[in-house]
């Protein structure tokens, strides 16, 4: 019996154990965490943060609007239940302040000072509470001219230390509200600017009479909807379906300092949160939270909405989040009426640590850090980024240059080979003019020889006898005389048949080497990433680049036959692939250039790029011009009757391949089907 009770027992304990296990996975499986990897892709990492108890289960929230954690203390803005319920996260302690003055609270702001300020939005006012919860004011709307005719609908809000207020309203697009210390209207603060228009509006813009405009669409910046206030008094501002300004970090004269933020597409968030640090914390309405760095980059994301069940970690509607001292997360499920707690992890308060420690210049300290966190995340984007700038700072330019170039860190990987660079010329300086002195004086030697003795008269002949053995050679010299003489070329294309269509499809395949080659192995700093980028496709590029080609080539003879032009197919298909000397000459110099330039001599690489596709575009004007027979006008218009029938034969080939894919999934379905029904 006892045998067989043991036998029985086994299995029993590890179903439990198993169960448990799959438990607590199930548990953490609502919080993964994702972050950017070094190239581009969303990744999976360790565990950033944790969901932990929910929070005022039994207050009876009602469609709660707003939060804000301040020390050891939650401030919420309890809408339904016209209140503001401030919570002790240590002790539970709860107060329930203004239930007899407030209509509609949806936001909530405990100000460096103590007091308590709440944006009533039924009420259409600011109201003021002291520490302990004793109204002291109502401040109303802006009794100003400057304020203009508009409702007040006051809806988020926070104080700086100065006793600055700033408020959201439902109605203004010109910023936020500022109040000084006083409560008197101080004007608006940060607004956001209008979006660019797009091809479509730009025609109405044009076209369209100044009624038609105002009916069909405004021209109001986005609103502001959120905002937050740092412990430096820098005010962050939220801006829904905005990548662009969908964050901002906003100095005390109301000017945006986060340049280039890198917020992954994210555009929907409805509250930003501060952690120690700077580091920003947004969340949206589904729940999704993102955590950047000072300078906005993508530090983790995790988060998300519960679809079917109460899952812990997930949640229905979120309407605010806030980060208290320990740099913990809180947010606010208004549909459910719950604070739902985010516990930092030691991975994410590693990280966090490695930040501050760069902050505040003990850079070694964060190396070895980010050196810790290289073995368990190698392809995190954030680690190479930390790792890289710390050895920066302490002059391990070999090293960091590498974990840069990774994350494309173009100013300070452009610094590191700035510093590099200048060691390497220090070294060899001396080495490099000598070699060039007597390289000088050789050329120098040979010549004075040859004119003497013929020195150099074999490689001359040879170079003679090769080109009369292959004659693609000598079809290929009009390159250099079509640099120099194009209209003299042109003309000797079209009457004396010079050149050769084996040639200019030579020359035609050297402009796409060149060009994949540039593409490729330009310097990092000079890169667009068109063939390293996450998903790139070289194929399909250089499709892109020779179908256009083609098509110009040949709708260019086509158009120019209907206006009486003299040049032939083939005589355009050759002239534009000499006219291409310039671009496959200069292309391979510009490429190697990059490689010892930084982003100060960029206006270098830009230059030259620019002469040399000026340079041949002027020689392809000329030719055409020639070989046609056109006046200069008449070549204009030629060139943009042809760059429009290439717009429009895209077009048709976008549209028959899509009809094409149509049909053939037509096809398929038809065909299962009738399989399915045999």
């Amino acid at each position: 019996m006892m045998r067989l009770t043991r036998r029985l027992m086994l299995p029993i304990i590890a179903f439990v154990f198993l169960g448990l296990t799959f438990s607590a996975m199930a548990l953490e499986s609502t919080a993964y965490t994702y972050t950017v990897s070094d190239d581009r892709r969303m990744i999976r990492t360790q565990d950033a943060y944790l969901p932990g108890s929910v929070l005022l289960r039994e207050a009876g929230l009602m469609n709660p609007e707003d939060l804000h954690a301040v020390g050891e203390w939650l401030f919420i803005a309890d809408t339904g239940n016209h209140r503001i319920v401030r919570y002790h996260l240590k002790t539970g302690d709860t107060l329930m302040i203004g239930s007899e003055v407030l209509k509609a609270p949806t936001g909530v702001y405990s100000s460096p000072g103590g007091d308590i300020y709440v944006a009533d939005y039924a009420a259409a006012l600011i109201q003021v509470f002291s520490p302990d919860g004793r109204h002291i004011k109502s401040i109303g709307q802006p009794e100003t001219a400057a304020y203009g005719s508009k409702a007040f609908k006051p809806q988020k809000l926070a104080a700086d230390s100065f006793g600055n207020l700033y408020v959201t309203t439902e109605t203004n697009y010109e910023g936020v509200l500022q109040y000084d210390p006083q409560g008197r209207y101080a004007g608006f603060f940060g607004a956001n600017r209008a979006g660019g228009l797009s091809l479509i509006e730009w025609i109405q813009e044009t076209f369209f009479t100044q009624a038609q405009k105002e009916k069909l669409f405004s021209r109001n910046p986005p609103r502001i909807v959120n905002l937050e206030v740092s412990g430096e008094d820098l005010v962050y501002t939220v801006t829904q379906l905005n990548e662009r300004q969908a964050l901002k970090k906003l100095n005390m004269a109301g000017v945006n300092i986060l340049h280039a933020p890198d917020f992954m597409g994210e555009r929907n968030f409805v509250d930003v949160a501060l952690l120690p640090g700077n580091l920003m914390v947004a969340v949206t309405e589904t729940g999704a939270i993102v955590e950047y760095d000072a300078q906005g980059r993508y530090l983790f994301g995790f988060g998300g909405r519960a679809v079917s069940s109460d899952r812990n970690g997930l949640t229905s509607v979120v309407s605010a989040i806030g980060a208290d001292d320990e740099g913990n997360l809180y947010l606010l499920d208004k549909q459910r009426g719950l604070v739902l707690p985010y516990l930092q992890t030691d991975f994410a308060r590693r990280a966090h640590q490695g930040l501050s420690l760069y902050q505040e210049g003990e850079y070694a300290q964060a190396a070895e850090i980010w050196r810790e966190y290289l073995r368990t995340s190698p392809r995190a984007a954030f680690v190479h980024r930390g790792y890289g700038l710390a050895l920066w700072q302490m002059k391990a330019y070999d090293e960091a240059r590498s974990h840069l170039a990774r994350v494309r860190e173009m100013n300070y990987l452009s610094d590191t080979f700035w510093e590099q660079r200048n060691a390497w010329l220090q070294k060899n300086l001396a080495c490099i003019l000598i070699a060039l002195v007597l390289a000088s004086a050789l050329g120098a030697l040979l010549r004075k020889q040859h004119r003497k003795t013929g020195v150099l008269k074999p490689l001359s002949n040879g170079w003679k006898a090769l080109k009369a053995r292959i004659p693609l050679l000598s079809n290929l010299l009009p390159v250099r005389r079509m640099m120099r003489h194009p209209i003299d070329t042109a003309y000797a294309i079209r009457h004396e048949g010079s050149g050769s269509p084996a040639a200019a499809g030579l020359l035609y395949l050297m402009a796409l080497l060149v060009w994949a080659l540039d593409m490729a192995f330009s310097a990092t700093l000079f890169n667009n990433g068109l063939f390293s980028a996450p998903g790139a496709n070289p194929i399909i590029a250089i499709t892109a680049l020779m179908v256009p080609g083609a098509l110009f080539i040949v709708g260019n003879y086509y158009i120019s036959s209907i206006n009486d032009g003299k040049g032939k197919l083939r005589h355009v298909f050759i002239t534009l692939a000499y006219a291409l000397a310039p671009y496959i000459l200069l292309t391979p110099f510009i490429t190697l250039l990059t490689h010892a330039l930084t982003l100060n001599e960029a206006f270098i690489n830009r230059f030259l790029r620019m002469f040399s596709v000026g340079y041949t575009g002027a020689l392809v004007f000329v030719a055409l011009q020639e070989i046609h027979s056109f006046t200069f006008w008449q070549t204009i218009k030629n060139i943009l009757l042809t760059l429009a029938f290439v717009i429009l034969a895209i077009l048709a080939i976008m549209i028959l391949y899509m009809m094409w894919h149509e049909l053939i999934s037509f096809v398929l379905t038809l065909v299962e089907e009738v399989s399915l029904r045999a």
